[in-house]
């Protein structure tokens, strides 16, 4: 364990010196199109850092005790008709996603199944989660369709000991599926067949442990679950007081911030000269197939980086606060501050996409099945690509990473309040503090890059 640390930290070292000595960029990801920052790029990564620390300071002077600062929480009772109404829109909508799957129009940037599953529904419905908290655990429509078979009693008690493992294999497939299948996920026909394998498979799963399954097992339960924690809606504590119970929930967290980062560094230049002069003669050896194989490997090393610096800034803590605590347990602790960095990481690498081709989604609404129909009027409208200007967009994106790191600080004081007296909680967050910036500077530099043709 202490020569990992070691290895790791002169790891950490070197990374750090490479990002400096990068060459400044002048480029912001914008839609496919170039963009000069009317400032260097060191200003911003600087000025975000900074902001970190003062916020890290200002949390750790002020904060004096876990309960002194809160989240704001509301009740938000909702009439069971509304609930029910929502519940009938789910199932519709889940039905129809398939149906169209099948049905609808053949090509992928016209059909509702595509757009509603890729982009409204996994992005849209993920900004939701964060502001309502978990409704998915009321709407999701194969609970509801297995409550309608009433107490199933389980063939087997589900191995506590596999932890979160099955919905983060389901989590790694349905990224893949998305980045590196070659098309195979946005294909309308091999979507609704994907989709139907998936629902049987939850339902194989329930069928034999219970509805446990959706605890650990189904995807969308344990994802929309995580996000609905940062929510004002959602149950008081649940992210202060609760902790993971099993090392897999943290890594499905990790893979939450590394598939996002996976996914846009793999847009840029910078990734296509890294490729090209180092993977590329790999291809050959491996054949046809050779990228797709090259990325998927990568795409699964890629929660090594972010959890190699969580884990070594969580060694340091334990050695800074000289807690007795164990590094797994402190691990677990703080989990759950990593969430609004995933959650910042994804809205600032595709909330332009939910914006602008989620607009793809308008004239299917009014032929979803491609009869011909212009149900309400729709079916000749045009997206408008210019709905956001390159400026506004870069801006935001800074805004938003930088609210979710110190959303992430304010969190892991909190949390260190609740196992540390004060001073200790101060120090040990000073490596929590250098995470924050790390994972910062990583989330800018990656935006900031020119963006590959058509990528």
């Amino acid at each position: 364990m202490k020569k990992f640390m070691v290895y790791s930290l002169w790891l950490m070292v070197f990374l750090l010196s490479t990002i400096y000595y990068l060459p400044s960029t002048t480029y912001a990801h914008a839609f496919g199109t170039l963009y000069t920052l009317p400032l260097p790029l060191w200003l911003y990564l600087w000025g975000a850092g900074a902001a970190l620390i003062i916020s890290f300071l200002v949390i750790g002077f002020f904060g004096k005790s876990p309960t002194q600062f809160s989240f704001p929480k509301f009740h938000l009772k909702i009439n069971p008709l509304v609930i029910l109404f929502l519940k009938s829109i789910s199932l519709f909508l889940f039905w129809l996603t398939i149906l169209t799957g099948f049905f609808g129009d053949p090509s992928a940037v016209d059909n509702f199944a595509v757009n509603f599953f890729w982009i409204i529904f996994l992005l849209g419905f993920t900004y939701l989660s964060a502001v309502f908290g978990n409704i998915w655990e009321t709407i999701n429509p194969l609970k509801i369709i297995v409550d309608w078979f009433g107490q199933l009693k389980p063939i087997l008690n589900y191995p506590k000991s596999l932890g979160y493992i099955p919905a983060l294999i389901f989590y790694v497939l349905l990224i893949w599926l998305e980045l590196l299948s070659g098309g195979l996920g946005v294909k309308p026909l091999s979507l609704s067949r994907i989709l139907l394998i998936y629902s049987s498979l939850t339902f194989l799963g329930i069928l034999i442990f219970g509805r446990v399954w959706f605890q650990y097992g189904e995807f969308f339960s344990v994802f929309f679950g995580l996000i609905g924690k940062l929510s004002p809606f959602a149950r008081p504590g649940s992210l202060l007081e609760e902790k993971p119970t099993h090392f897999s929930l943290l890594l499905f967290i990790i893979f939450m911030l590394s598939s996002t980062a996976f996914d846009g560094f793999r847009a840029t230049s910078t990734w296509i000269r890294f490729y090209y002069n180092n993977l590329a003669p790999l291809e050959n050896f491996l054949g046809n197939s050779g990228s797709q194989i090259i990325q998927t490997i990568l795409l699964l090393l890629s929660p090594l980086f972010f959890l190699n610096f969580y884990l070594i800034a969580i060694w340091l803590m334990k050695l800074f606060s000289r807690s007795a605590l164990s590094v797994r347990n402190l691990t677990l602790h703080f989990a759950f501050s990593l969430i609004p960095i995933a959650l910042a990481y994804n809205v600032a690498h595709y909330y332009t996409l939910l914006l602008i081709q989620g607009q793809s989604i308008i004239p299917s609404l009014s032929d979803p099945l491609n009869l011909g129909w212009n149900l309400f009027g729709t079916a000749d409208y045009q997206t408008n690509v210019g709905l956001l200007g390159a400026s506004f967009v870069w801006h935001s994106q800074v805004f938003i990473i930088i609210i979710g790191h110190v959303l992430a600080v304010f969190l892991t004081h909190m949390m260190a309040l609740k196992i540390f007296n004060r001073k200790q909680a101060f120090i040990s967050q000073i490596p929590m503090l250098f995470l924050m910036v790390l994972y910062t500077v990583t989330g800018l530099w990656i935006l900031s890059q020119p963006l590959t043709i058509g990528g």
